[in-house]
């Protein structure tokens, strides 16, 4: 034994570790090919009990070498006991891992499209409310897999029965990307807040874009990176790998992800328009008309004020205000006005020139007329009527104008400004609007101190007066004016291969009196050879009278074109005025030059004087025009009933009734008759299953975009 110690000694580690390792499988084989059929004996007769067995076969003693390398195999062996006890445990909790997982996810994935809704109405606080939530409910869905990292996780997914652990580690993954993209979004929002400094005028580029354009950025990115990683690895998931009770989750899921991407892809969208719109590349000018819808007009209010915008470097660096009547007083041509004008002005000017329901055709013929006025070339039109205004005042608080011994409220801006313009000091001078030129900067100082957390409230407010068309713009950049189209920002008339609706109504010599007059629409439609028949009832009722303002007691007399899908026929009409107008032109055209988009548009009239009615064509649409006559404290009806040709009209049926910028609808209600059509199987919005019809009602502040399922 010494002999064979001193041999070994000199061999080194290595080689002797191998030497063990042999001898100790020799030892063990020959342990164990010597071991007979036992019965009826302990295990540990054999082992514990001395040198020999309960047979003749003499016991092989261990050498020390063999207890050595029996016991460096002890933690090997007990490290093996754990792993398998481990993945036994692992392997009967992984199931039950992943839908705690999918379950905490599917959560937080909720909470991620609650923020997207919320974003879309800029909604700030519940938005940045929901994304917490949701990181919430990522970490705990983290804390399901306990201290299992990712790489024990990575070799699991190779063991039967495992798999399980890898697909809800991938979901996690998934989900975590998700959070920190609405994290990004959050961070987006807190940016967003600063916003007031675009107002400032003492703001400079480098502060805009230090603390604005470049930390959006940079959010932005990241939501993009982690959106796109996400949306990647769900891809990869099957849904039957997720337990059945999760599996329309997350599908769910998965389905909506490209939807909170599209909604990142729109927050850099509107990041380039905004950065754009503010001048970032180079100062741009806007016009902004204060659209008066006391007073309506085709593409709004009557602009009695407008205003010249002056941007650069991303934040607005002049501002001033004017009388409209200023301008058009410039012009040194006469120009022929609409025929439905010539009873009341013998010259066209900016004033007039929103003629037209698509606001972009009105605002590029105000553009060209306040050039011809004297104007400098400018790169946009804004319109906004006294609505917004009158949001502004409820978040800035009122004003006062020591001046005008005038306090104006969200309650009385739009009385009080109407009472000053008709019958303040300033209209015996000349300068009526002047109150209009003295309070607008006063509002846009207003707006550039708004505290952090009223910015939001005014976004929003922004957001709802774009949709409501409170606020139009129109930009002479192609990119600028595509994204404002894209975002339905621009008031254009709206193009469909459905049905369509639009009643659009042209004060004329009614004074203030639309603010006074109530207004009520009843479309009643059926199925008739294939056609769909409308019957339109246009309710009016002038409620002045007794108002201490003379402005709101004259009678409204009002040009209503009604636009319906080209080639529409009108089968016919009762309630509309024939009133007697004398042209203040007629016979003295000599020496007047004609407008060629006015020409163009007449030029389409089909007047039929028996029913007192002009058929045209205007932006893609077939037009009934007509008077509609309301004397103070009484109410009008007009009801016309035309027939919208086949190719409109299918299963799935979509009629789109747009609303005028200014005009307020107490009440819409459309219905659909059964018996002429097919059963409707759904409707967005929903429609109300009455004996005789299916009903909608609507208060008509935003378009009403209806999509029915019929069999």
């Amino acid at each position: 034994m010494s002999a064979v110690r001193r041999s070994m000694d000199g061999v080194r580690p290595k080689e002797r570790q191998k030497n063990d390792t042999k001898e100790l499988i020799e030892e063990l084989n020959s342990v164990v090919g010597d071991r007979p059929q036992r019965t009826g004996l302990h295990k540990t007769s054999w082992v514990n009990s001395g040198n020999t067995r309960p047979h003749s076969t003499p016991v092989k003693s261990f050498r020390p070498t063999t207890t050595r390398a029996l016991l460096s195999l002890v933690p090997w062996l007990l490290g093996a006991g754990l792993v398998v006890s481990g993945l036994l445990y692992v392997s009967k909790q992984g199931a039950e891992m992943k839908a705690r997982i999918v379950s905490n996810a599917g959560a937080a994935m909720s909470r991620l499209l609650n923020a997207r809704d919320s974003l879309k109405t800029f909604d700030l606080g519940g938005a940045q409310e929901n994304l917490t939530s949701a990181q919430d409910s990522f970490e705990k869905a983290q804390k399901s897999l306990g201290i299992l990292t990712p790489g024990m996780i990575g070799l699991f997914a190779h063991i039967p029965g495992l798999g399980a652990l890898s697909v809800g580690n991938d979901l996690l993954k998934a989900g975590i990307l998700a959070s920190d993209a609405g994290v990004a979004v959050s961070d987006a929002i807190t940016i967003i807040e600063k916003a007031g400094i675009l107002a400032r005028s003492n703001s400079t580029e480098k502060l805009v874009n230090e603390q604005i354009f470049k930390p959006l950025d940079e959010t932005i990115k990241r939501a993009e990176r982690d959106i796109l990683e996400a949306e990647s690895i769900m891809g990869g998931i099957s849904s039957d790998d997720v337990p059945d009770a999760y599996r329309v989750q997350l599908d769910y899921v998965r389905e909506q992800l490209p939807e909170f991407q599209a909604l990142i892809t729109s927050a850099r969208d509107g990041l380039s328009f905004l950065q754009s719109a503010l001048g970032s590349d180079h100062p741009r000018q806007y016009l902004i008309l204060f659209a008066n819808s006391s007073e309506l007009r085709p593409a709004g209010g009557f602009p009695g004020g407008y205003g010249l915008l002056t941007v650069e470097g991303g934040h607005i660096k002049d501002f001033k205000a004017d009388d409209v009547y200023n301008p058009d007083g410039q012009i040194k041509d006469l120009i022929i006005p609409p025929r439905e004008l010539q009873h009341i002005t013998k010259t066209w000017g900016m004033r007039d020139a929103g003629w037209w329901a698509d606001f972009p055709t009105s605002a590029k013929k105000v553009a060209e007329l306040y050039q011809r006025g004297g104007g400098t070339s400018i790169d946009g039109v804004f319109s906004i009527d006294p609505e917004f205004l009158s949001a502004i005042l409820k978040i800035t608080g009122s004003i006062t104008l020591n001046d005008y011994k005038l306090t104006l409220n969200s309650n009385n801006v739009v009385a009080e400004l109407q009472r000053e313009i008709e019958y303040g000091k300033n209209n015996a001078t000349g300068q009526p609007k002047k109150v209009i030129m003295d309070l607008a900067p006063i509002v846009l100082q207003k707006i550039s101190q708004l505290s952090e957390e009223k910015l939001p409230i005014l976004a929003r407010e922004l957001i709802s007066a774009l949709k409501s068309r409170s606020v139009m713009m129109f930009f002479s950049d192609t990119n600028l004016e595509k994204y404002a189209l894209s975002q339905q920002f621009s008031g254009s008339v709206r193009e469909t291969d459905g049905d369509y609706l639009n009643v659009n109504i042209a004060n004329v010599k009614g004074s203030k009196s639309d603010a006074v007059t109530d207004t009520t629409m009843k479309v009643e439609s059926w199925l008739e050879d294939g056609n769909m028949i409308h019957r339109l009832t246009l309710t009016r009722r002038h409620d002045g009278g007794f108002s201490p303002y003379a402005f709101y007691n004259q009678t409204n007399q009002s040009w209503v074109r009604v636009l319906v899908p080209e080639g529409s026929t009108l089968r016919g009409i009762s309630g509309n005025a024939s009133p007697v107008l004398k042209s203040l032109i007629e016979g003295t055209k000599t020496g007047m030059q004609e407008d060629a988009d006015l020409v163009k548009l007449e030029e389409t009239y089909s007047v039929d004087r028996g029913k007192s009615v002009t058929t045209l064509k205007e932006s893609g649409k077939t037009g009934f025009g007509f008077w509609m006559t309301i004397p103070a404290g009484s109410t009008r009806s007009v009801q016309l009933e035309y027939a919208v040709p086949a190719k409109y009209v299918s299963s799935n049926y979509h009629l789109i009734i747009q609303r005028q910028p200014g005009l307020r609808v107490s009440n819409l209600e459309l219905t659909l008759q059964k018996g002429s059509a097919s059963n409707i199987r759904s409707s967005i919005p929903p429609m109300t299953d009455w004996p005789d019809s299916w009903r909608l009602t609507s208060d008509f502040k935003e378009d009403i975009d209806l999509r029915v399922s019929m069999e």
